[in-house]
């Protein structure tokens, strides 16, 4: 039996080529990557110079291990789209180096608008505000967030849009059988509802730490632009700003402290020639460029969706301009608790922060 060249990239890809310059390598070599399937144990050593790829090609050659691989991906819910495949993102095939396979769980959209944000998984307090924010703001106009489904900033961008009922997409640097890190599976879960995670990499590969550089350029190729919201100087941050430098993508950053360390790679995206990022308006006209973007929808504020808990402190709070520490002693709520939900209220335009730790209601206001 002989495999079409779709079936071929699949099962490259499942014993872990996953490196565009390798088969780029076999298709100069053989004219044709579906000879690699045929071809002698010689030649293919001689044709990789690489030992380990080379044996694992000629060990794994046959129909058996193939229809395991199917099998695999069946029993795990796996969709498959390849570069030879009509519905592969256009967005990738135009970077030098493209994945050869995807691995899907969910619904996948890559011809949407679509904004990636990235920042360091040791995000402070303004920093996941930031990232949050931002994700909130552009979900309003349903405009998709790309991601990596890491801790700290990755993590409030991707919640945002799951938030505010957008699509959302996970780059993973392992197989999507299961979520990486595990303490974001239930945004991960939610995700593939909701939107999509998405990987080059087969079934049971590792979160080694070498396939996170390779993760971001999926993540700037798929974006119309890229927003870094906290991100140190050496960074996978920073590595997502040069894949997006090379793919021709617009960059965003988010002034920070010149104190944080967290803020330093921006800062110095900024002073290098990024765009600041002070409101969302700069990132809309940018795609405005290229989509038909429509307005937001006005929604009175009654109408909006809260959560309990949000409900209760918005309850509190409509009643009269309040201290933090008066909505604290009413909701019998710690600070270290009420602080993200008063953070939500405000993102979503139900509250205004006043000075002197106050808040006010917006009982009368119109929420874009």
């Amino acid at each position: 039996m002989t495999l079409m060249n779709r079936d071929l990239l699949i099962w490259l890809s499942s014993i872990g080529i996953t490196r565009d310059a390798i088969y780029r390598r076999i298709e100069e070599y053989y004219g044709d990557i579906n000879e690699i399937w045929t071809a002698s144990e010689k030649s293919i050593k001689n044709m990789l110079k690489n030992d380990s790829i080379a044996e694992s090609i000629i060990c794994n050659r046959n129909v058996d291990y193939y229809e395991s691989v199917k099998n695999n991906i069946k029993k795990h819910g796996i969709n498959i789209i390849t570069i030879l495949d009509s519905d592969f993102p256009i967005k990738l095939k135009q970077i030098y180096d493209p994945p050869r396979v995807l691995y899907i769980r969910g619904k996948c959209n890559f011809d949407i608008p679509s904004i990636a944000i990235v920042g360091t998984r040791k995000a402070t307090a303004y920093g996941r505000w930031a990232a949050y924010r931002f994700a909130s703001e552009l979900s309003e106009w349903k405009v998709s967030i790309v991601s990596g489904l890491a801790l700290g900033v990755d993590a409030e961008s991707h919640k945002a849009a799951l938030d505010n009922n957008n699509h959302t997409t996970a780059v993973l640097g392992c197989g999507v059988e299961e979520c990486y890190p595990v303490y974001n599976t239930k945004i991960y879960n939610k995700i593939i509802e909701k939107g999509c995670v998405l990987s080059e990499y087969y079934i049971g590969t590792l979160p080694l730490k070498y396939h996170f550089p390779a993760r971001n350029r999926i993540i700037s190729a798929l974006s119309d632009g890229l927003i870094v919201v906290e991100a140190a100087l050496k960074s996978g941050a920073l590595i997502t700003a040069d894949f997006a430098l090379e793919h021709g993508k617009e960059i965003y950053a988010v002034p920070g402290n010149i104190n944080s360390i967290n803020s330093a790679g921006t800062n110095k995206l900024i002073s290098d020639g990024a765009k600041i990022l002070l409101n969302v308006d700069d990132v809309i006209e940018d795609l405005k460029l290229k989509y038909n973007l429509e307005n937001k929808e006005e929604t009175a504020i009654e109408n909006s969706h809260l959560s309990v808990e949000e409900q209760k402190i918005y309850d509190i709070i409509k009643l009269e301009r309040i201290n933090i520490d008066l909505i604290a002693y009413k909701s019998s709520y710690k600070i270290n608790r009420l602080s993200p939900i008063l953070t939500i209220l405000e993102l979503k335009g139900f509250i205004t922060r006043l000075p002197g730790k106050c808040f006010a209601a917006n009982i009368n206001k119109k929420k874009r």
